[in-house]
């Protein structure tokens, strides 16, 4: 018989973790928490949680720096990690993303979304290694430890908005974001029409695709948004 996949839950808000815990377990998870980022160090450890859904602002040590050491620790720094923020800002979102978050969600949020989240981060995990640091694709070369993006040798200069857009479609090769998605990522709490965002990616495939009218790289996933092609 297949053990269950133990996901643990790191909040310091305890009726939110009772009602994570009941839809994990729902779900046929086991499931561990955590009140502080400092015992979930500990938890981490001892246990090595299959998953782990980390709120950002926690007493001790925040969530950033949780995932930063759990990174930096060659025996669990492939734990997927979904981030919990009450914060919208588009900066948090993208900094978890640097630190080494595989997904974020934004409080407050549909318990069945995070499940579905969790199936999806799990199933990514079990269908690949940890993520490559560089992407070789034809003449592009796109370093994430940088963020350095480099065509036939030469160095690309892209806007901020343009890198954050590609570092959110990074986060993900393959996965297909939403329009909504991207402005919920990239520009937050800022009323912005989804049209900035076919802008911008016209602006990026202009730059780094041979033919930007035949991108290779910057797929259009028709009625969902965009991803990023790697193979």
């Amino acid at each position: 018989m297949q053990s269950k996949k133990k996901i643990l839950i790191v909040d310091d808000e305890k009726q939110l973790v009772s009602l994570v815990s009941l839809h994990m377990k729902m779900s046929g998870y086991e499931v561990l928490s955590a009140n502080d980022g400092e015992e979930a160090l500990s938890i981490i450890k001892e246990e090595r949680p299959d998953l782990i859904i980390l709120d950002l602002m926690l007493p001790k040590i925040d969530g950033w720096e949780v995932c930063k050491r759990l990174r930096a620790e060659s025996r669990m720094g492939n734990i997927p990690v979904i981030m919990l923020t009450a914060r919208s800002e588009s900066a948090d979102k993208l900094k978890g993303f640097e630190c080494g978050a595989d997904d974020y969600v934004t409080k407050p949020f549909s318990p069945r979304e995070l499940v579905a989240r969790v199936k999806r981060v799990l199933a990514r995990s079990e269908n690949g290694s940890s993520a490559p640091k560089r992407y070789n694709i034809g003449n592009v070369v796109i370093d994430l430890q940088d963020f350095t993006i480099k065509v036939k040798s030469e160095d690309v200069d892209i806007t901020e908005k343009e890198r954050n857009i590609l570092k959110a479609l990074m986060a993900r090769p393959g996965e297909p974001l939403s329009r909504e998605r991207l402005l919920d990522i990239v520009w937050g709490d800022d009323n912005v029409e989804y049209g900035n965002i076919d802008v911008h990616i016209r602006h990026l495939r202009e730059k780094i695709e041979k033919d930007p009218d035949d991108p290779k790289i910057i797929k259009t996933v028709k009625g969902v948004g965009y991803a990023v092609e790697v193979t």
